[in-house]
């Protein structure tokens, strides 16, 4: 055997430090699970730009704000606006995978034209898999553990842990934006909802309670961005001011245009960074200062409700069962305790870093 000198082993060891450094320094894979509405868009960008992530899919589905052929078409006209590479999109079921909750038709229509912005058709191309597959087939692709967002409803995670549950170790976190805690829910919001009876869920688990109750069982490594927090991160008239001043690049002229489209949402003060700060706790976790406890989420039958949208979800789910009538006053909200596997819930967050962030990132060329 040929005897190694000390020069050949120092190098050697040298050549191991840098490619270890190098993979330790590489771009974090995400996968971003999305209903496309307001709050998405920003989220999506912010997703796309940092160069400390690697966007490698994005995944929607019909049962949050948007509908799939539109939410497509939007996801693919923002990563243009990007330097983001090749991103697999797809979009999955059309409903919730349980129940007829349904966000209120003129959110949905807002999300679908990107309220109102024109953008150029994209080039990209949006795979017939379903969201499900494409989850799974994008970990499998991936050499490194990769970083979950969801910030739509559960469903899409719920189905994807249902088909493949041995995926799970391929997943280093995954950040919810979703659920109340001590904080009141959102569902009643003044002239759309006004008369609805839940006053403790939040939206995007209320809408999939039964994914959210699956998700929150699963034993997944998962970050709670739930109003507790994202209260602390109201987009305010100072904001959009500042921001306007300073907005350079393709993405962040998009966003100037939203908050002009907007304005009036922010006059009205129910305005948050929901899922932009659930984009920047999966870019730095020390947006998230918060405590370990279970997560359960209420799921109990009830008489019909939103009785629009009995005409669109049909009554067979998908996995062939028959779909009950969930109660709306009581179903959808998230609550400490119980058997599930501890998780992390934000309580705090620094606001001030996270509009900063957000406004650096969107300006990188």
């Amino acid at each position: 055997m040929k005897k190694r000198t000390p020069l050949s082993i120092f190098c050697i060891c040298l050549l191991i430090t840098l490619l270890s450094s190098a993979h330790a320094s590489s771009p974090r894979p995400v996968i971003f699970d999305t209903d496309m509405a307001i709050d998405d868009w920003s989220a999506l960008l912010v997703l796309a730009m940092h160069k400390e992530l690697e966007l490698v899919a994005v995944t929607s589905n019909g049962a949050g704000e948007t509908r799939c052929a539109p939410a497509l078409d939007n996801i693919g006209a923002l990563l243009d606006l990007t330097a983001s590479g090749d991103v697999k999109i797809a979009c999955g079921d059309d409903y919730p995978m349980d129940g007829y909750f349904a966000f209120p038709e003129p959110w949905r229509q807002q999300a679908d034209t990107l309220s109102g912005i024109t953008l150029p058709d994209s080039t990209r191309t949006a795979t017939e898999k379903h969201a499900v597959d494409v989850i799974h087939t994008t970990l499998a692709d991936s050499d490194q553990q990769v970083v979950l967002v969801a910030t739509g409803s559960l469903t899409n995670i719920a189905q994807w842990l249902e088909k493949y549950p041995a995926d799970t170790d391929k997943v280093q976190r995954l950040v919810i934006m979703g659920g109340a805690f001590e904080a009141p829910g959102n569902i009643i919001v003044p002239g759309f909802t006004d008369n609805h009876p839940n006053t403790k869920a939040e939206w995007n688990i209320f809408v999939d309670p039964e994914a959210a109750a699956q998700v929150f069982a699963s034993g997944l490594p998962i970050e709670v961005v739930g109003l507790d927090v994202t209260n602390q991160v109201k987009v305010t008239e100072a904001f959009a001011r500042d921001f306007k001043a300073v907005a350079k690049t393709p993405a962040a002229q998009f966003w100037d245009a939203v908050l002009d489209d907007n304005d009036w949402f922010i006059e009205s003060g129910e305005y948050y960074f929901w899922d932009v700060l659930a984009a920047l706790v999966a870019l730095d976790p020390a947006f998230c200062q918060g405590d370990m406890a279970p997560v359960t989420v209420s799921l109990e039958t009830g008489s019909p409700w939103q009785p629009s949208s009995l005409r669109s979800i049909p009554n067979i789910t998908y996995s062939g069962a028959e779909r009950r009538h969930l109660d709306a006053e009581k179903s959808g909200i998230t609550r400490t305790g119980g058997d599930n596997p501890a998780v992390k819930i934000c309580r705090e967050t620094d606001a001030e870093r996270a509009f900063n962030l957000f406004t650096q990132t969107l300006n990188q060329s």
